[in-house]
């Protein structure tokens, strides 16, 4: 079996499809839901804030303001 020999720019051109296409099939998980609920759900996918963000086009602190409101809520509800 032969080795496969990236180059550098080769191998970020496939990094870069690869997140791309994550991105992609995360918004199709939460494409008719508030923006909220997209929050939560991702996060509760195990992606980070800094992911979440990048996949909503928000900023990360606004993806974790939301974390915080949706915890009070949930803490308040109990």
């Amino acid at each position: 079996m032969s080795e496969v020999v990236l180059t550098k720019r080769q191998f970020e051109e496939i990094l870069r499809k690869l997140d791309l296409l994550v991105k992609l099939s995360a918004l199709n998980l939460v494409k008719d839901r508030k923006v909220r609920e997209q929050i939560k759900f991702l996060y509760g996918l195990g992606l980070q804030p800094k992911e979440i963000a990048w996949i909503l086009g928000k900023t990360s602190t606004h993806v974790r303001v939301e974390l915080h409101k949706l915890r009070k809520a949930e803490k308040e509800s109990e």
